[in-house]
């Protein structure tokens, strides 16, 4: 039974529309069209291309920092939120239990798996994860 379903998946048409157009795939795109869409507000608000004083009225030109364009990253900038009633010791902290945490599930599962389980590119990914939250907290 099990095999007959898998082979009538197999031989479905993708270029036929009812294969895309149907209420899995509507639910699927609107969760990650919303999702995209709510993302880019921050992006827009944060990373534009204006200067980090506004209109730089009333601000000493010394003292304000131009914004060179968007995406660039000053150095202090890096260990900062961008919601300046987050102490940068609080990220530390949740960097360090993160990584105490994510360190002890890879642990976990190698010694339960074995090393297969970096046959998949998720376990990679997962350790790639851990080592950054490690080497940077």
């Amino acid at each position: 039974m099990l095999l007959a379903a898998l082979q009538s998946a197999m031989v479905m048409d993708t270029t036929d529309p009812g294969y895309w157009l149907n209420w899995k795939f509507v639910l699927c795109a609107t969760w990650v069209y919303s999702c995209m869409a709510l993302a880019c507000y921050p992006i827009w608000k944060y990373e534009g291309p204006s200067s980090l004083a506004g209109n730089d009225e009333g601000v000493d030109k010394e003292e304000a920092r131009p914004r060179i364009g968007p995406g660039v990253v000053y150095l202090e900038d890096c260990w900062k939120s961008c919601l300046d009633d987050i102490h940068p010791a609080w990220l530390l902290a949740f960097r360090l239990v993160s990584f105490l945490f994510m360190a002890s599930v890879i642990i976990y599962d190698v010694i339960v798996d074995g090393w297969t389980v970096f046959l998949y590119y998720t376990q990679w990914t997962f350790l790639l994860v851990t080592l950054y939250f490690g080497l940077f907290a």
